[in-house]
């Protein structure tokens, strides 16, 4: 009885096994015929709207001493992989997230200071999402973060003084008691530098 019991197990296994892969394939194979099908064209335009104006008065302000790059995601940004946290849990808060902007140093590429401009339409409500969230993620980061609430109504003066304003409370805080200084550190008061010459 056990005999034909774990026969009748086994063959009920391998059956099981065997129709999975028939379904992974078929499901694979559907894709790839979908994909095929599929066509795309280009978009007329990669901003519209407030984020569009934003981007050209920062270029305007900044373009020329930083590389202002569009819709980079805080993974890109940000590493995980601190001390002895948990990285599965520090990466699920910054996974698929973003900034609308990102200036980086034109010689290095490192980026200097994040940008999140105020979006009203956002559904993406998770942990993580809040730009206050977000400050927390930077200042831990010693990267200077700067949101900016009502874009429709954006000024030159306004941009600066916002600026200005975050770079210098980044630059007040405490390295972590470790060796060497981070180089996030050594970069924000050139940034505070070429800020103060773009006003």
């Amino acid at each position: 009885m056990d005999k034909l019991y774990i026969i009748v197990a086994g063959l009920a296994l391998v059956l099981f096994l065997i129709v999975s892969a028939v379904a992974s394939v078929t499901s694979r194979q559907r894709r790839k015929e979908a994909m095929d099908r599929c066509r795309y064209r280009p978009k007329k335009h990669l901003m519209v709207g407030v984020e569009k104006t934003c981007f050209q008065l920062l270029n305007e302000i900044f373009g020329e001493n930083f590389y202002i790059l569009p819709q980079v995601s805080l993974d890109s940004l940000l590493s995980h992989k601190v001390g002895n946290q948990d990285r599965y849990e520090a990466y699920s808060f910054i996974e698929h997230k973003y900034v609308d902007f990102v200036f980086c140093n034109k010689r290095t590429l490192r980026p200097v200071c994040a940008v999140k401009i105020e979006d009203s339409t956002s559904d993406d409500q998770g942990p993580g999402s809040d730009p206050n969230d977000m400050k927390k993620f930077f200042r831990s980061a010693h990267l200077p973060f700067v949101y900016l609430e009502k874009p429709r109504n954006l000024t030159r003066e306004r941009v600066i003084e916002e600026f200005s304003r975050v770079i210098y409370e980044t630059s007040l805080i405490q390295p972590e008691k470790r060796g060497r200084k981070k180089k996030s550190e050594k970069e924000t008061p050139r940034f505070w530098q070429k800020l103060s010459q773009s006003s």
